[in-house]
């Protein structure tokens, strides 16, 4: 009875520093990041104000939903990081309504906070960062091949039929949130594709993006103009 009493005031005395333990003020931002994590996922993260929820996939914890972090700015501007370092988004069909359904759509440069090294933490918060090439190759890997493993990332709502093979056995809830073309000035495929980018560069104007489309389970990777805007998801470090 004695040891029962003394762990209560054990954990009542530390609990208020278990607790701000989960909180990480050091973000892109200066936003504090929270999370409370479980075996399943590697918690509920706190960030910019809006909740994400993880999933642990093999050896990597991701998000399960589109970074949608930033100030909504008309897409015939070119994203930049002001001297306050607020950072920029586009939402789909400049209607920043959308942002809430999908996230945000950011150009590389605006994503990577013009760094330039892979995998680095841009405007993902602390403790994470943008995928690299690498990441995405472990996470198909792991789900199986670039012929399937789309399917097992999908959402099974929101994108347009027949969405093949899409069960999101993984728990990643990929999303058809589309992508805006800069150049020509143009919002392309919602409900029908999704694009996600990654921390890799291949060049000074291009970068390696990563696609799922409802016509096939695969998933692939290809080169993209840094200037155009996708969807972006943050993996832990």
């Amino acid at each position: 009875m004695k040891n029962t009493i003394l762990s209560w005031f054990l954990l009542l005395a530390f609990s208020p520093l278990l607790i701000s333990a989960q909180t990480t003020p050091a973000t892109p931002g200066g936003e504090a990041v929270k999370s409370t994590d479980s075996s399943a996922n590697c918690g509920i993260l706190n960030y910019a104000g809006q909740a994400y929820h993880t999933v642990i996939i093999g050896s990597q914890c991701w998000m399960t939903e589109n970074l949608n972090i930033g100030k909504w700015i008309n897409a015939a501007q070119l994203q930049k990081i002001s001297d306050s370092g607020a950072i920029e988004k586009y939402c789909f069909g400049n209607d920043f309504v959308q942002c809430d359904y999908w996230g945000g759509l950011y150009q590389w440069g605006e994503m990577m906070r013009f760094m330039k090294e892979s995998g680095a933490q841009g405007i993902c918060p602390y403790g994470w960062h943008v995928p690299a090439s690498k990441d995405w190759k472990t996470l198909i890997k792991f789900l199986g091949t670039e012929d399937d493993a789309g399917g097992k990332l999908k959402s099974t709502l929101q994108w347009d039929r027949p969405n093949v093979g899409a069960t999101n056995s993984s728990g990643f809830s990929a999303y058809p949130g589309g992508a805006y073309d800069y150049f020509a000035s143009k919002w392309y495929d919602l409900n029908s594709q999704g694009y996600y980018w990654t921390s890799e560069m291949i060049s000074e104007t291009t970068a390696v993006g990563v696609n799922l489309t409802f016509r096939t389970g695969g998933i692939n990777t290809y080169e993209e103009f840094q200037a155009n805007a996708l969807s972006v998801r943050c993996v832990k470090n």
